[in-house]
């Protein structure tokens, strides 16, 4: 078994794709094909269900790809370990982030990283089975970092580091008629179309604990849709502060609910010893997030 073959490996796991993974891995088909087949004789079981389409994982499929990504994350971080021991922060970190990354201006955490440490490249993923999907990928090593909107409930595993925190609000459109208020409670929003974001991004959590569940809500996984949809008097919505901005129609009311707020948070493996280009982007996130702290208050 070979480390390249493992990334072959889990080039197809994510492609679902024997040919797409060949692109990604900028080989032929045909060399990708032959890696496969030489591993699953090495390993003596199928790793791949080639029936379907997508090619599926087998039980011996599955059970492969939490150990290679185990194996790939030790190499690379051996590699990364020789190179700061020399004084060279380098590697390569995989990012995950929500949608919206509220007053944290992501391009420039990037930019700055890329400035001091020239040879860390951050791969970005973002991902809408939203907050929940960045921790999951988190626990099983596809991602080294992962920007998530906090909810109450932290999986073990993985540790949190606060960066933003800021109120949520009500939007609506002008003429709606909440409109006229200067603040909103809970209670008046017990009858409203409230539009949601999908199970798994924090938004939803929150919103269905503080006004309960509703099985039938219209669920938007995009900022700018569900800001659209409000100005156009399709719904209403609650939103973390930055993300309503107004326009369009859109008229943004603050809740009178001091303990509702929506906070952004960079989550790390508990388990798993972060290599010193995960440091630098963990530092570079950091020095923003207070950045942009220091000039709101």
């Amino acid at each position: 078994m070979e480390i390249r073959e493992l990334e072959y490996f889990l080039a197809c796991c994510e492609t679902g794709s024997f040919t797409a993974a060949a692109r990604k891995a900028h080989i032929v088909q045909s060399a990708m094909s032959s890696a496969i087949a030489r591993l699953e004789r090495d390993l003596g079981v199928p790793l791949f269900d080639r029936s379907v389409t997508p090619v599926a994982l087998t039980e011996h499929g599955d059970a492969l790809r939490t150990a290679a990504q185990r194996v790939l994350n030790a190499v690379r971080s051996a590699r990364d370990e020789v190179h700061a021991a020399s004084g060279r922060v380098r590697g390569t970190v995989v990012l995950g982030s929500t949608f919206s990354t509220g007053p944290l201006d992501l391009a420039t955490v990037l930019t700055d990283l890329r400035t001091r440490h020239p040879e860390v490249v951050v791969q970005l993923r973002q991902s809408s089975a939203g907050s929940a999907g960045n921790l999951r990928a988190i626990l099983d090593g596809s991602l080294d970092i992962a920007l998530t909107a906090s909810g109450e409930r932290q999986p073990d595993g993985i540790m949190f580091r606060p960066l933003i925190e800021e109120p949520l609000v009500f939007a609506c459109r002008a003429d709606h008629p909440l409109a006229g208020r200067a603040t909103i409670t809970l209670p008046d929003l017990s009858a409203e179309p409230i539009l949601r974001f999908p199970p798994g991004w924090a938004m939803r959590d929150t919103v269905d604990r503080v006004l309960g569940p509703a099985q039938s809500a219209t669920e938007v996984a995009d900022y700018g849709l569900m800001t659209k949809l409000v100005g156009a008097g399709f719904g209403t919505t609650l939103l973390p502060a930055s993300a309503a901005t107004g326009g369009d129609g859109l008229l943004v009311i603050p809740l009178d609910a001091p303990g509702l707020t929506w906070q952004l948070s960079v989550a790390v493996s508990a388990r798993r010893r972060p290599t010193a280009a995960t440091e630098a982007l963990l530092d570079a996130l950091t020095a923003t997030a207070n950045n942009a702290a220091g000039s709101r208050t």
